[in-house]
């Protein structure tokens, strides 16, 4: 369930409830940094409610923190900064249980990026307002955007092809014993000719 904006007062926020917390107040303030951070790259310039934000996910943290104190307060904030940008995607795109969750996290940060600015959407972002109708069809017009050409490719370990070299080392190993004797025939001769180069070139 959202924090809804009117649970985020001054008492929320005391200094005297962060200083009760297991991890250093330096740790939350790296927290705070990074999801304020992460709330501008989407494109939310209005410093209220970039603050607003920071601080809601930064609650919802704290009380994750409470039950998980060996959990780091940035990570915790991750955590909860996805778990809320995917839930209000859901409601804005009417997606329930149809897209993956990665993949829904991943292209609506994109359609955040592709929205327009005339669209007014930062005020009813991460809310549970009702959005209006044009604000909603703006946002499914951006996301069809982002949708065809976005896919998740999986980087899977490949053999690497040495030519040359690999045969070579096949060859050694079938000759035995032998193959140790040629490389050291073959590394004297290479030795030699530097030698010879070496010398007649001074």
């Amino acid at each position: 369930m959202e924090l809804p904006m009117e649970s985020l007062n001054q008492e929320s926020f005391t200094p005297e409830k962060w200083a009760s917390s297991t991890a250093s107040l330096e740790e939350w303030n790296e927290a705070y940094r990074r999801v304020e951070a992460y709330f501008s790259a989407l494109r939310v310039s209005n410093k209220l409610l970039l603050s607003s934000l920071v601080l809601k996910i930064l609650d919802l943290a704290h009380r994750r923190h409470q039950s998980q104190p060996e959990r780091r307060p940035l990570e915790l904030a991750a955590e909860e900064t996805d778990r809320m940008l995917v839930s209000w995607f859901r409601k804005v795109l009417g997606v329930e249980g149809v897209e993956v969750t990665d993949r829904l996290s991943a292209q609506g940060r994109l359609t955040l990026l592709l929205m327009s600015e005339e669209v007014p959407w930062q005020e009813l972002f991460l809310t549970d307002q009702p959005i209006p109708g044009e604000n909603v069809e703006a946002f499914k017009n951006a996301y069809l955007v982002a949708n065809p050409d976005f896919s998740f490719v999986r980087m899977q370990p490949r053999p690497i092809d040495l030519g040359v070299v690999d045969v070579a080392n096949r060859a050694f190993d079938q000759m035995g014993a032998w193959g140790n004797v040629v490389q050291w025939a073959l590394w004297l001769g290479f030795a030699t000719i530097l030698a010879l180069t070496f010398f007649s070139t001074r």
